[in-house]
Order: C-alpha cells, then sequence, then structure tokens
C-alpha cells in the first residue's frame, strides 16, 4: 500500500508542478518557452517516476529459508508467498517470516508424584509451517514463539513428570522424553509449528534428596558387589571341588590300574611257581646247587645226599668265596 502511495504522491507533485508553471507562464508577456518546457518536464517525469515506482513494486524476492505472508490494507490473504521470484500487485504488502529450524533452550520446575521437585532443563528444535505462515501471523503476530511455545513446554512436562516417582524419573528418562516430545508434537502442530526433536539436557533435584538418591545408588552397587563375590565364591568352590572330584577320580583309576597289574603278575608268578615246581626234581636242584656254587654264591650246599636207597651224606667243607 505503501508503494502506490508514493506512486500517487510523486504524480501529484508532477502534477502540481506543471499545472503552477502554466499558470505562470500565461500570465507573462510574452510567455516563456523555457518555461512551458519545464512545465511539461515536470509532468513527465512524476509520470515516469509513478509508473517506475509501481513497476518496481510489482514483483517482491522470497529470501532462503523464509515465506511471504500478503497483506491489503492490513488484511491478510490466505495464500503465501514461497522463496524466490514472485509477482504481486503492487498494492499489496509482504512481511516474511523465516521457516528456518530455531533451537530454543528453556528451564522448568515441575513435581514427580511423590510430590518431589525436579528441576529439568529442555532443548527443542521448531520451524514454523510455511503453508500456516498466514494463519500464525494473523491469529499470533511475529512473536508467536514467546507466546505459544514456553506454556506448552511447561505445561505437558508438569503432566509427565506427574505419572513418576522421583526415583524412576532418571531411569526412565528415555520413555519420558518420548511422551513429552510426543504429547508436544502434537500441541504445538495446533498453532503452525512443527517440532523437530526435544531433548531433556538435564534434569535434577532438590540437594537433599539428590543426596539420598546418592546414598541409595551406593548401596544398590555394594548390594551388587556383595551379589558378585557370592557369586564368584560360589564359582571357585565349584572349580575346587571339581579338581578335587579329577584328582580322586584319576588316584581311584590308578588304584584299579595298579592293582589290576598286580592281580595279573600274582597270577601269572602263581602259574609260573606252578609250573616250576612241577617240574622240579632232586636232580634237578642238585645240578642248581651246584651251579650257584661254581659261580661262587655265599650260600652252596653243605651236604650232599647218597643214591637212592642210601642214607650217606657227606658234609663238604665251605670254599673261600670267589673274588
Amino acid at each position: 500500500m505503501g508503494t502506490i502511495v508514493g506512486a500517487l504522491l510523486v504524480l501529484l507533485l508532477g502534477i502540481v508542478i506543471w499545472f503552477v508553471a502554466g499558470k505562470i507562464n500565461k500570465t507573462m508577456r510574452p510567455p516563456q518557452p523555457l518555461i512551458a518546457l519545464a512545465s511539461h518536464a515536470a509532468l513527465i517525469l512524476g509520470c515516469a517516476l509513478a509508473l517506475l515506482i509501481i513497476i518496481l513494486n510489482s514483483w517482491v524476492l522470497i529470501r532462503t529459508g523464509h515465506v511471504g505472508v500478503v497483506t491489503l490494507f492490513n488484511k491478510v490473504q490466505p495464500r503465501p508467498l514461497y522463496e524466490g521470484f514472485n509477482l504481486i500487485a503492487p498494492w499489496y504488502g509482504v512481511e516474511q517470516l523465516s521457516t528456518q529450524v530455531k533451537k530454543r533452550p528453556g528451564k522448568y520446575d515441575a513435581a514427580s508424584r511423590d510430590l518431589q521437585t525436579v528441576h529439568v532443563e529442555m532443548t527443542i528444535n521448531y520451524r514454523l509451517l510455511p503453508d500456516q505462515a498466514p494463519q500464525v501471523y494473523q491469529t499470533i503476530g511475529r512473536g508467536f514463539e514467546d507466546v505459544i511455545i514456553p506454556p506448552a513446554e511447561q505445561e505437558v512436562l508438569k503432566a509427565h513428570t506427574a505419572l513418576y516417582n522421583a526415583s524412576d524419573i532418571l531411569h526412565q528418562r528415555p520413555k519420558l522424553k518420548a511422551e513429552v516430545q510426543q504429547d508436544l508434537t502434537v500441541w504445538l502442530a495446533k498453532y503452525g509449528i512443527e517440532l523437530r526433536e526435544a531433548s531433556l539436557s538435564n534434569i535434577a533435584f532438590d540437594p537433599k534428596y539428590a543426596a539420598a538418591i546418592e546414598a541409595k545408588q551406593v548401596e544398590e552397587q555394594n548390594a551388587e558387589k556383595k551379589k558378585y563375590e557370592v557369586i564368584q565364591a560360589t564359582r571357585d568352590a565349584e572349580i575346587v571341588r571339581e579338581q578335587a572330584k579329577g584328582v580322586a577320580d584319576r588316584a581311584r583309576e590308578e588304584a584299579k590300574g595298579n592293582a589290576e597289574a598286580l592281580r595279573i603278575n600274582g597270577a601269572a608268578q602263581s602259574e609260573y611257581n606252578q609250573k616250576v615246581s612241577q617240574s622240579l626234581t632232586p636232580q634237578l636242584v642238585s645240578i642248581e646247587w651246584i651251579k650257584a656254587w661254581e659261580k661262587g654264591g655265599s650260600h652252596v650246599p653243605q651236604y650232599v645226599g647218597g643214591g637212592a636207597g642210601s642214607n650217606f651224606l657227606m658234609q663238604l667243607p665251605a670254599l673261600p668265596e670267589k673274588k
């Protein structure tokens, strides 16, 4: 609209100059050609400048990552203008809004189900939906982020932390984050804002409760340590028991083997002795005694028996041991 007003002012100024100069020139005797020429030049220049202003404002270049909201006499038009070159009537106005992804951090206080205070730092990434930019600009204005996002974050976060005990919030943080992001996405979508990501960057409690949680975690860690030590001791005992069983089994098997070997040797020796006793005659015994004596044995026969049917015995002197 400002374009039309500017063009009309320039055109009006040219017309006024042309009209005043013409009147002045008519009162002069004789009329001055230069004044007449100047008056016509002012009229032509005013028309040209007005036309140039209109032409230059008959198109608009929407910047990258922005959307154009068209207005006519401050009334928002439903169709937005997208990135690039756009032709538009000069009596329309254009407001450019960013549709790029923005980052917004925030700190909030909430309460858990067991009424413990929870301090949360939440960061979201969001952007304005281009198709809904005219409605957002018309109903909320340029500062839509500050009007819509903080109350939505506060309400959604409080609604979900109230479902968890304080001790469960840290353990189920991924689940809490997913639930908050889902509900916050639905909330912001009603106002033409697309939520890309929501993260719970930091969760803290009051100092006293934080100290209690830390003490509880230490106790749980000690309990887990004791449990591990018991399991390890049980495993060590099983290893020792299995080793002892292995040694006992090996000793038992060795004893069985030795007993079997002794039995076999005893049987063989018995069989041998039986065979020797069956084949042993007085003559053979005498021959063995004589062989032992010839070898210089210390135990040689001292007596020699007579022949069959005689009881004659003769004592032989023991010979000195051979070297």
